[in-house]
């Protein structure tokens, strides 16, 4: 922007020259744009980086690892990737046999210890047998019981399904492979709640505060500028932290800072593609005659995204 304000004042000169309002290149006039840079940077382009400060974009999506709980073989793809799905969408199947089996081996223990039960219980009115013992057999069936809703669960889990709605970005298992319980197999991406955040360094956080207006716009959205509210700020940083260990603390590395501004731009987030890189400026209540020239800088950037 001050290469523009500076080549504009340029050229507004060399047209006085040009139609003879000046006669000639005077001094003053050669030095006029180092003298109006110099004051453009420190009265309004300056105060503009904590006032109305600008910064790096992005969309981002919440993911999560897919971890089978049962081992075994991959029978069957359900899903494609990129698709999206439901939560509770089945996506890849592994083979049952062996969980059938097991369901039904539960099943019939369960069968057995409730007849063994009741006869228990038939004798008990007899004074056959000892309350004690028929209440060994009431715990041999709870202990069957549990047993079977343990094999169902392993059963039920033998389809992966969607833990949410969202996508997965690459399916690449296909059947044969062999799974085992707890190690992830597949990314689930949340694309129902994109993150929109605003990369700020240091001294750009001063006067940024929740509520405040934002713009922002992105290189796969072309001429557009989305308008937004500052939703969250996150003031802190990896770095920023050490672990209470009952050691003596590291001497932390001295570094530079960034934060995080999430904002928030409503609908329009969803028409945003994970990964989508942009630039965007917060607006805070200070320096307010001058923002008009960081809201012109976004909607140049937007209309640049095209090339």
């Amino acid at each position: 922007m001050i290469l523009i304000l500076v080549g504009g004042w340029v050229g507004f000169l060399w047209l006085l020259v040009k139609i003879g309002v000046l006669k000639k290149w005077h001094g003053w006039m050669k030095v006029s744009p180092v003298v109006i840079g110099v004051v453009a940077f420190l009265a309004i382009f300056l105060p503009l980086n904590w006032n109305a400060p600008s910064g790096a974009a992005s969309v981002t999506v919440g993911s999560v690892s897919i971890r089978p709980a049962v081992s075994g073989q991959v029978t069957e793809i359900l899903a494609t990737s990129w698709e999206r799905l439901e939560k509770g969408d089945p996506i890849l199947e592994i083979d049952k046999t062996r969980y059938q089996a097991a369901f039904r081996q539960a099943e019939a223990k369960l069968n057995l210890a409730r007849e063994q039960l009741a006869r228990k219980e038939a004798l008990l009115k007899g004074s056959t047998v000892s309350a004690a013992e028929v209440d060994v057999f009431r715990a041999e069936v709870e202990i069957a019981e549990a047993a079977v809703s343990a094999a169902r669960l392993d059963l039920e889990n033998t389809t992966i399904r969607a833990p949410f709605s969202g996508i997965v970005p690459g399916l690449t298992v296909l059947p044969g492979y062999e799974v085992t319980a707890g190690t992830p197999i597949l990314a689930f991406l949340d694309i129902e709640r994109p993150i929109v955040s605003l990369i700020l360094g240091q001294n750009q956080i001063r006067n940024v505060e929740t509520g405040q207006k934002a713009e922002v716009t992105f290189r796969s959205q072309p001429g557009k500028t989305f308008e937004g509210t500052v939703q969250k700020i996150y003031l802190s940083a990896p770095h920023a932290e050490y672990v209470l260990d009952g050691q003596t603390p590291d001497v932390p590395v001295v570094q530079d800072t960034s934060y995080v501004a999430l904002i928030d731009i409503g609908e329009a987030a969803h028409t945003l593609p994970p990964g989508a890189s942009g630039m965007g400026a917060i607006f805070s209540g200070k320096g307010t005659k001058f923002h008009f020239v960081q809201q012109l800088t976004v909607r140049m950037n937007a209309w640049m995204n095209y090339f």
